[in-house]
């Protein structure tokens, strides 16, 4: 009996084995993992920044509370991204993970080509963008805010990774 040509529509048969950037990830990030992620990271800043802000004077006439003056607060936001920067810049170096992102397993990656973001793309397109709009008096928060909603959108990238080209991706498990 003759044997047929192969069919040129038909799917492969056998998986061909995954490329180190295919391996590197399965595809974008939970919203809850993106999520926890993020208060793990809020959550280890508060612990060193508010008695930091104590010990500065910020919270003085406690409960009456009121905004700092511009310059005082763009200071205080400098010495926020300066310890994002000693918290996390070694892991964003490394892995472009920050704590969080390394304890629930998803990464920062270029979205062009799945590879992890190189340190000066997450720290000056991704970070300091969105500390610079949050210091915009009275639209700030809202802005950032927005920034963050865009998660809930089909490609689960929040304007901070579309400024930058990044993606935030699961892990892979290690084969």
């Amino acid at each position: 009996m003759a044997q047929s040509a192969p069919n040129p529509y038909q799917p492969p048969t056998a998986l061909e084995p995954k490329t180190d950037s295919e391996r590197a990830y399965d595809g974008s990030a939970s919203r809850m993992s993106r999520f926890w992620a993020a208060m793990i990271d809020a959550v280890l800043a508060l612990i060193i920044f508010v008695p930091l802000q104590y010990w500065g004077g910020v919270y003085r006439d406690f409960p009456k509370v009121s905004a700092l003056p511009f310059l005082q607060s763009l200071l205080w936001a400098l010495a926020g991204f300066a310890l994002t920067l000693v918290l996390h810049g070694t892991f964003l170096a490394r892995s472009a993970q920050t704590i969080g992102k390394k304890t629930m397993n998803i990464q920062i990656v270029n979205a062009s080509d799945g590879k992890p973001a190189a340190f000066g793309t997450i720290v000056l397109r991704r970070l300091l963008p969105e500390a610079a709009v949050a210091q915009i008096p009275y639209v700030g928060t809202f802005l950032v805010l927005v920034d963050v909603l865009f998660i809930f959108r089909k490609g689960r990238r929040c304007v901070h990774d579309h400024i930058a080209g990044t993606r935030v991706v699961k892990l892979a498990r290690s084969e």
